[in-house]
């Protein structure tokens, strides 16, 4: 994935440039360009990380072609070739050099090339045979990919704009039934409801499918076969509902991962952590109002990552059980402590007052070595909001030194449950 794919900026032929190139270098290296632990890791690679030079990986490459993968692979798409046909020019030409064929035999390809110059193609032919072979299957299908590159996209529609149908246009179709009529505007209106819901942005299983069958469809109804075209549109319906329920059931996923990491992001102290994560949180957050929610919880699990790097801890998974989402809660709060950070404990307690952030960083100054532990005595639930009772433990040693100690407290704790799960609302301490 190009940079600008990655930081929504403007899509062109050349971006698919940059695609080819990679594959290309992993064709002639063995090896990925940018590689990583995770996808947003790869992606803060692509942004921000130039990959090992080729001939570092494989020394026999010949230089005319490095210096092609590495055009192509430039992080500004306006350094890179401006179209396929650029590329594929360059590497018929290398291509023609490896293969010992003169430019008679060049020309006969049927293509038009630019020569290489006279020194260029002393350093192609100077590599081994054993290179010459390896290149050349590589060159073979970069070539392919490159004669079937499509077109500059047209400009992207607004969310809920009409995109055009996959099948043909009005004039090639035939009369029909209004039966027959009526069965295609319902699944053109059920396309359109997919497509607002995000399944074509997102390319959601269902979606691709469907697209199938409605072109399917589509085809029978301009040969006439209205039997085959009734069908078709019949059995479309179900594949649209379904592929707007997975953008839906994807949108609902970021939404709730952006839920997650705020806090996280709010958490971080002030510095250069603190606005890195900002703008990823701020890109996830547009990439969810533009419906690419693949893209907004790649975003979002960057800014977290960012959090976690600076020592935020995000809170952890809970059980679907009120009681149980709440132990597990108690416990992120245990482990907030032991970090001695107010941050960590802001995450798992967002309602905190200035003046119990400032108890908490009063409270870390004078403790050391923290644990706790808490134990519900009283719990009570009604629908999204809880109450308990919840003895803490606290085992620390004194700031000034000493030795180890134990505190014991009561609390009256509030919970509330929001789409990310349940979180403290309310802490008063109990005589």
């Amino acid at each position: 994935m190009a940079p600008e794919q990655i930081t929504n900026g403007a899509i062109t032929p050349a971006t698919d440039v940059f695609a080819v190139g990679c594959t290309l270098y992993e064709l002639l290296s063995f090896h990925k360009p940018f590689e990583g632990e995770s996808v947003h890791g790869v992606l803060y690679q692509v942004l921000t990380t130039e990959p090992k030079a080729l001939r570092t990986v494989a020394p026999s490459i010949p230089a005319a072609l490095e210096r092609v993968v590495s055009k192509a692979m430039n992080k500004v798409p306006q350094e890179r070739y401006e179209t396929a046909a650029q590329m594929q020019s360059t590497l018929l030409g290398i291509r023609a050099a490896l293969s010992g064929a003169g430019e008679e035999t060049t020309q006969r390809l049927g293509i038009r090339w630019t020569p290489l110059p006279g020194p260029v193609l002393k350093l192609v032919t100077q590599a081994p045979m054993k290179w010459r072979i390896t290149v050349l299957s590589a060159l073979a299908l970069v070539v392919a990919l490159l004669l079937i590159s499509p077109a500059p996209p047209p400009a992207e529609q607004p969310i809920g704009a009409r995109a055009a149908p996959p099948g043909p246009v009005a004039s090639q179709i035939p009369p029909v039934s209004l039966a027959l009529s009526a069965r295609r505007d319902s699944a053109l209106a059920a396309r359109d409801r997919a497509i607002q819901a995000g399944a074509l942005k997102n390319n959601v299983p269902a979606m691709s499918l469907a697209e199938a069958i409605f072109q399917v469809s589509e085809q029978a109804l301009v040969a006439g076969n209205q039997s085959q075209a009734l069908n078709g549109y019949v059995a479309v319906l179900d594949q649209y509902r379904k592929a707007q329920d997975e953008a839906r059931a994807l949108g609902q996923e970021s939404a709730q991962m952006l839920q997650r990491v705020a806090p996280v992001v709010q958490a971080i102290p002030a510095g250069p952590a603190a606005v890195n994560a900002g703008i990823f949180l701020a890109r996830a957050e547009s990439l969810q109002r533009q419906q690419d929610f693949t893209m907004a919880k790649v975003a979002a699990q960057s800014a977290e990552q960012v959090g976690i790097d600076a020592g935020i801890a995000p809170p952890s998974s809970q059980p679907p059980d009120a009681r149980g989402a709440v132990d597990v809660l108690l416990t992120d709060l245990g482990r907030a402590l032991a970090s001695e950070r107010v941050g960590n404990v802001r995450v798992i307690y967002p309602r905190m007052t200035d003046q119990e952030r400032a108890g908490w960083e009063s409270f870390f100054r004078d403790w050391e070595q923290i644990t706790a532990r808490f134990t519900v005595e009283r719990f009570s639930v009604r629908g999204a909001t809880a109450t308990a009772d919840v003895r803490a433990l606290f085992e620390y040693v004194p700031a000034g030194g000493g030795a180890p100690r134990q505190d014991r407290r009561r609390f009256g704790m509030r919970f509330e449950k929001r789409d990310v799960g349940w979180r403290v609302a309310a802490v008063a301490e109990l005589k």
